[in-house]
């Protein structure tokens, strides 16, 4: 039973390194894949003119609206301090973070999965079958802002991200392994785990066609993200910092 309880906390860190880099995969196509433009989609300002097609939208708004809920929610409240004390108190602050990431994947690809498009009805459009030009810039653009997101994952330390190192460093009798962060990095990680806002915004926006429903998901993601985050003057100044430090070292690494 003591040899099951050592090794189970490795294989939950591997389950949730396994789904989280599958609902990311099948993020990544949901988001920035181009889409085509289909002949009986209608512009916004025309679908209330139809009873039908109104009722339908209305319903595919409220279903993706549960959807959303169904990832907001619990991604939301596995961070609060409640649910932390609650994990400390039985013993398992250890596996915290990694079923924490189990379960916001988990909805995540539950999420995309089960979403339903807005049937006949676009905000704006490109269409990118025309162009292969056009199609190549949005591709570039998307694959961009998804090489800094992960290059910024790898940077902010990807196995302490997933909870991994936590169950590692439990099993070697060490430290957390936020504690060997400095104490301005850990009050940043505090309410900032993912990496560039500016490129998940990216992501949301430049997009060649926008459905209402992809409308709702945009709005409330990019409010999510924006109330949840909320770095502040002394997180600035860290970046600053921690920039100017990593400016003179290359400086001195090029002079050399």
């Amino acid at each position: 039973m003591s040899a099951l309880h050592k090794i189970f906390p490795f294989f939950l860190a591997g389950g949730s390194c396994v789904a989280t880099f599958l609902a990311i995969y099948k993020l990544v196509l949901f988001l920035s894949m181009p889409q085509e433009v289909k002949v009986e989609k209608v512009w916004f300002y025309n679908f209330l003119d139809n009873a039908t097609l109104t009722h339908e939208i209305i319903s595919t708004v409220v279903a993706d609206l549960l959807l959303l809920t169904l990832f907001i929610l619990p991604h939301s409240l596995m961070k609060t301090e409640a649910i932390k004390t609650f994990f400390h108190r039985r013993g398992l602050s250890t596996c915290h973070r990694t079923i924490y990431c189990l379960i916001s994947s988990s909805t995540l690809m539950v999420l995309i999965k089960y979403w339903v498009t807005a049937p006949g009805l676009i905000i704006w459009r490109v269409d990118v079958a025309r162009d292969t030009r056009l199609w190549w810039l949005f591709v570039l653009i998307h694959a961009f802002a998804w090489i800094i997101i992960y290059g910024g994952s790898l940077i902010m330390d990807l196995l302490e991200i997933l909870g991994a190192k936590q169950i590692y460093h439990e099993a070697n009798n060490l430290a957390p392994p936020l504690l060997y962060k400095a104490i301005e990095l850990r009050r940043l990680y505090g309410h900032v785990r993912h990496p560039s806002f500016i490129c998940i915004t990216i992501i949301l926006w430049v997009v060649n066609i926008l459905t209402l429903d992809r409308l709702v998901l945009n709005v409330l993601m990019t409010l999510y993200m924006y109330l949840a985050w909320n770095p502040n003057a002394q997180d600035l100044q860290y970046h600053r910092s921690q920039f100017s430090r990593k400016k003179y070292e290359l400086n001195l690494k090029i002079q050399i």
